[in-house]
């Protein structure tokens, strides 16, 4: 049995992708995952399973579109040992210190396309940017709510699907998963 993470995108968030998530808890566990655990309601799951990463994506999506009516959202999968390296690898440690609700990473679906580093370094505002592999991390210094730097922009620069966790979301994920590995 491995322990995966799935990060849903677009669930709960400003009135759009309502998912309960203790109904979302119980469609996982018939489904056949196992020890199945969330975390706030903004689409996370802790979980062990006997099935491969890509098998459990297409579970959980074939969940949210069937049985949801969500076919929009996107399913990334994560591994403890992929989260801890995305704990260790943070470039802006103060950030995660001083404001982690305020410290980001997008999880990224894939490695972004070329020209993606340039396109974000064309964003002028005041948040610090960093990308590494299949992940984005951003300190919102003065907050994610005024922030110009959109989801959409993301997307576009990015031409790949993510999901964002603050900071706080990150370590718990990760806290949450390494109690239930072997």
């Amino acid at each position: 049995m491995a322990v995966l993470v799935a990060l849903l995108r677009a669930v709960n968030v400003g009135g759009t992708g309502r998912l309960p998530m203790r109904e979302l808890r119980e469609a996982c566990t018939q489904a056949g995952l196992e020890q199945v655990s969330s975390y706030v309601a903004s689409g996370n799951l802790v979980f062990a399973s006997g099935k491969s990463a890509t098998a459990v994506k297409a579970l959980i999506a074939g969940l949210l579109r069937d049985r949801f009516g969500l076919g929009k959202n996107h399913v990334i999968i994560r591994t403890p040992a992929e989260l801890a390296k995305v704990v260790a690898a943070n470039p802006f440690p103060d950030a995660a210190e001083a404001r982690p609700n305020l410290m980001h990473v997008s999880f990224l679906e894939d490695r972004p396309q070329v020209g993606a580093a340039a396109a974000l370094a064309a964003f002028k505002g005041p948040e610090r940017l960093h990308l590494d592999g299949d992940c984005l991390y951003v300190d919102f210094a003065e907050g994610v709510a005024r922030s110009k730097l959109t989801p959409s922009f993301l997307d576009k620069a990015l031409k790949v699907a993510a999901t964002a966790r603050n900071w706080n979301t990150v370590n718990k994920l990760l806290e949450m998963a390494r109690a239930i590995e072997p």
